[in-house]
């Protein structure tokens, strides 16, 4: 291919090989970055926020598990009163996080498992309700017959449903994180190939090219020392298509007119020494 094609044409290809290797290689760069640019900010939109909204709900849980605990098992009848204002303003707080939380959820194992963890909360609200009306009451054993039968094994599975919900979002961060690092390794070895192809490539382009240029144009400098010798019976092969070729064209050329000037002077040569010996 290269004898027929100019070497301003060779150099042009070949630089443009690299060029579009390199300009595939910052392409791909920049989109993986804007991928995953875009998947931490999905992380951070929606899982990370799900686990902050579940993790303050669950510590919002456990602190009126402990309150009602402390209420029902104290000898003091006045903590009921006390902590009023405290577990109504706990119980708003929670439906406030619930409303925030649900909007958030996308899956259906999400979807599901918030309605069963709503179903474990008001059958919590209402062992809490009736260990507190107990308690004001002023029946210690009853308080602490529903304690221990109804309020402990609803306040474990509420808080156990919520765990279930803040391992789920933890693992989806997980699971987002660990995509992030496998499209980042992706990428780099992919970069990596592409920069190693483009350096070859240069590299291969670069020694065919050189080679192309170089030993035609030996040939040319040897014919060409050959004429300067005084040697005109050099054979002319086809000659390529490029400067290589116009110079042996040149050169062909060049030794045919030198060629018949040698020969009419050694004609004329000829006719003066016969003319001379007549």
């Amino acid at each position: 291919m290269f004898p027929n094609v100019r070497i301003g044409s060779r150099l042009a290809i070949a630089f443009a090989i690299v060029l579009v290797l390199s300009i595939v290689s910052t392409a791909y760069a920049i989109i993986a970055a804007r991928d995953n640019a875009r998947a931490t900010e999905l992380m951070m939109a929606q899982p990370l926020s799900k686990e902050r909204l579940v993790s303050d709900w669950y510590v919002m849980v456990f602190a009126a598990v402990g309150r009602t605990a402390l209420i029902a098992r104290s000898t003091d009848d006045t903590l009921s009163a006390t902590f009023a204002g405290t577990v109504s303003e706990g119980v708003k707080r929670s439906t406030a996080l619930i409303k925030q939380i649900e909007p958030l959820l996308t899956s259906d194992e999400e979807k599901a498992m918030m309605k069963s963890i709503q179903a474990l909360r008001a059958t919590f609200q209402v062992a809490k309700e009736q260990v507190m009306a107990s308690k004001k009451a002023g029946d210690p054993a009853a308080t602490e017959q529903l304690f221990n039968s109804t309020f402990t094994p609803s306040a474990a599975a509420y808080e156990r449903g919520i765990q279930d919900m803040l391992a789920l979002q933890r693992k989806a961060i997980d699971d987002t994180a660990l995509s992030i690092d496998k499209a980042n390794t992706r990428t780099i070895e992919l970069l990596l190939v592409l920069g190693t192809l483009a350096v070859l490539t240069g590299a291969v382009c670069a020694f065919l090219i050189t080679r192309s240029i170089t030993v035609p144009l030996k040939a040319a400098v040897a014919v060409a020392g050959t004429v300067a010798s005084g040697d005109l019976t050099t054979q002319f092969g086809p000659a390529s298509r490029d400067e290589i070729g116009d110079l042996m064209r040149a050169l062909h050329a060049m030794n045919d007119s030198l060629t018949r000037v040698v020969s009419e002077v050694q004609s004329g040569t000829n006719a003066i020494a016969i003319g001379s010996t007549e």
